[in-house]
C-alpha cells in the first residue's frame, strides 16, 4: 500500500470495485420502510382479540373523588404522625386529627363499596382505610397517652 503525503496530489492508483462480491443486499429502500411500517403478526393477533375489560365501567367521577379522599386521608396522616412527634401536644390535642381520620375513612370504604372487587384503586382505598383504622383505634385505646 503506497500511502502518499497530502500535498494535492491526485493517487493514480484506483481498484475497481467488484459489484458481484458486494455485501449489501439488493433490497430497496421502500421495501424496507414498508416492511417497518406494517404491524407484525403478533400486533394483528392482538388487535383481533376482544377487549379485555368485562366489568361494569366505573364513573370517573367517583374515581377522582376516590383518588382525592385517599390523598387527603394519607396527609392527615403524615399529619398525625408529625404531630405524635410534637411533645408540646397532649393527646386532647390530637382528638381533631382523629376525627377527621375517621370521617375521611368511613367516606374512604362507602366509596370502595362502589367499585369493582378486582379495581385497583378499591385495593388503595383498602390500604389506606386499614392504616387509618388502626391509627385511630391506637389513639382511642390510649396508646399515645
Amino acid at each position: 500500500m503506497n500511502i502518499n503525503p497530502l500535498t494535492g496530489q491526485r493517487i493514480s492508483e484506483k481498484r475497481p470495485v467488484d459489484k458481484s462480491k458486494s455485501a449489501a443486499p439488493t433490497t430497496s429502500f421502500f421495501d424496507l420502510l414498508t416492511d417497518r411500517l406494517e404491524p407484525g403478526e403478533e400486533a394483528q393477533a392482538l388487535a383481533a382479540s376482544e377487549p379485555t375489560t368485562t366489568g361494569p365501567q366505573v364513573p370517573a367521577e367517583l374515581r377522582l373523588t376516590g383518588l382525592s379522599v385517599s390523598e387527603n386521608t394519607i396527609e392527615l396522616l403524615e399529619s398525625f404522625s408529625q404531630a405524635l412527634g410534637d411533645l408540646h401536644l397532649t393527646a386532647g390535642d390530637l382528638q381533631p386529627l382523629i376525627e377527621a381520620l375517621e370521617g375521611g375513612t368511613t367516606t374512604l370504604l362507602d366509596i370502595k363499596e362502589q367499585l369493582p372487587q378486582g379495581d385497583p384503586l378499591a385495593q388503595l382505598i383498602d390500604r389506606v382505610a386499614t392504616i387509618s383504622v388502626i391509627e385511630a383505634e391506637k389513639y382511642r385505646r390510649g396508646d399515645y397517652h
